[in-house]
């Protein structure tokens, strides 16, 4: 099963949305309160600096506010991220080689195919959400759950083959499993038998580039004998020594 889902909002993209949010408060708190400041007989200019001023108190608290609450936000996803053991920075799930000519959907249709032996359908879709903190680090995962189906067409004693790169992405595949419905393609259905079944957590445009970055060029020979001298010359520095 292959879970899809896009990109959070970047910092940057947070960042601009803070400023222009905090732009708007302040041009409507100096019109406020320069308007209120002329109401009781202030004069314009007086106004107006008295109402820059608490404009500028106000700009100053609310980004020491903002700051603190990142710092705190950022200490609560590290200490999560650790907890989860989750990797600090985007992962995906398959690297594919310039040469490889197979697609994740279709090793995702191969192992839909070998499976195509479940006496079982699922009724409705199967619906899995996506880690939250996995989505926000940019984090792609693949889990495969091994489960039995009652008489009652619920999935049951639901264990983890394999997770990668954190159980966070089974937890995810076994709630989807939980709340699933199968009914029978045959009268005649065998309980007891145990069935596996992938799921594969994808970001929208995470790994869909088959080559990342130029690949190293080869040193032209001088070089090489400037480098191979330069080693050297190391050496019998250290020997020396």
């Amino acid at each position: 099963m292959l879970i899809r889902t896009t990109r959070t909002l970047s910092t940057w993209a947070m960042r601009a949305l803070f400023y222009a949010a905090l732009f708007g408060v302040v041009v409507l708190a100096h019109m406020a309160i320069g308007g209120v400041l002329r109401a009781q007989g202030w004069g314009s200019g007086a106004a107006l600096f008295a109402a820059g001023a608490a404009v500028l108190v106000l700009v100053i608290v609310a980004a020491n506010a903002a700051e603190w609450i990142r710092d705190r936000l950022r200490e609560r996803r590290e200490m999560q991220r650790v907890q989860q053991r989750l990797p600090s920075g985007p992962c995906c799930v398959v690297w594919r080689a310039p040469e490889e000519e197979k697609s994740v959907r279709q090793l995702i249709e191969q192992d839909e195919d070998d499976h195509t032996d479940m006496p079982w359908d699922i009724v409705g879709p199967l619906r899995a959400r996506y880690p939250r903190l996995a989505r926000r680090l940019g984090v792609e995962g693949i889990a495969i759950a091994e489960f039995e189906v009652g008489a009652d067409g619920r999935a049951k004693n639901i264990n983890c083959v394999d997770a990668w790169p954190s159980d966070v992405f089974y937890e995810a595949a076994r709630e989807a499993l939980l709340h699933a419905k199968f009914q029978p393609k045959d009268v005649h259905v065998r309980f007891g038998a145990s069935y596996k079944m992938p799921f594969v957590f994808r970001i929208s445009g995470a790994s869909k580039a088959r080559d990342a970055g130029r690949r190293a060029r080869t040193l032209r020979p001088t070089l090489v004998a400037a480098q191979q001298a330069v080693e050297n010359l190391r050496q019998q520095g250290g020997s020396q020594r």
